[in-house]
């Protein structure tokens, strides 16, 4: 890796506490480490891991091996979105989103684009059939791909979403609400009640809360 570690990184990977799963950790690395290309070197979540594991020492759940044991588990090659999943994106490379993701959405700054690609990914998920409304996609789900996949800043990512609902691209539902419902407005008539048919949101820290707890047992793959 020719970048160094982050400081920032470890600090947000320590505060969170010891028992992270491997999804958490390549979520942080992920949309703040910045590497060139889809996804991130499995050298570098190595790296990273390494040196948090140094720093907890005997307070460590897990060997190295263990958590690449525990990475393994969780990588899996559909080509669909699932909380908690992994994904190979090339060769020696994870990410959180699938591969057609990176493939539709890098470099995408537009929130509509990301709305459609989602919520399809969230049908699909729960096997909707093509006359289903279209479900709603959780804004924090939104933003964050928007940071990883178009390269925005929460506040870039933030902005461009007000902007769609403003000239009335996209409905968010409650708009003062941090993780709202969005759905792309010409689909908003079929929208469904609000339910809890989502699935949970991946955690993303303090400063991007999502409802999921920040620390998990990963002594349990």
């Amino acid at each position: 890796m020719s970048d160094p570690l982050q400081p920032r990184i470890i600090d947000e990977l320590l505060r969170r506490g010891r028992y992270l799963y491997p999804t958490d950790v390549v979520d942080v690395i992920e949309r703040f480490h910045g590497v060139a290309g889809p996804g991130v070197p499995r050298t570098v979540v190595r790296q990273y891991v390494g040196e948090l594991l140094n720093q907890l020492g005997a307070r460590a759940p897990y060997t190295l091996e263990r958590f690449e044991r525990i990475l393994d588990g969780r990588v899996t090659d559909l080509d669909l979105w699932l909380p908690d999943a992994l994904y190979e994106v090339g060769a020696g490379r994870v990410s959180v989103y699938p591969a057609h993701w990176h493939r539709a959405l890098g470099g995408v700054r537009d929130p509509v684009r990301y709305v459609e690609v989602i919520a399809a990914d969230l049908a699909a998920a729960r096997g909707a059939t093509p006359d289903e409304p279209s479900p709603p996609v959780p804004r924090p789900i939104l933003v964050d791909a928007m940071m990883v996949l178009g390269g925005t800043s929460r506040p870039e990512a933030g902005g461009a979403l007000q902007a769609a609902r403003l000239d009335g691209r996209l409905v968010v539902e409650p708009f003062q609400n941090p993780e709202a419902d969005v759905w792309v407005a010409k689909a908003s008539r079929r929208r469904p009640a609000p339910v809890d048919s989502t699935p949970p949101v991946r955690s993303t820290g303090a400063a991007d809360p999502t409802g999921r707890p920040a620390e998990r047992d990963v002594s349990r793959p």
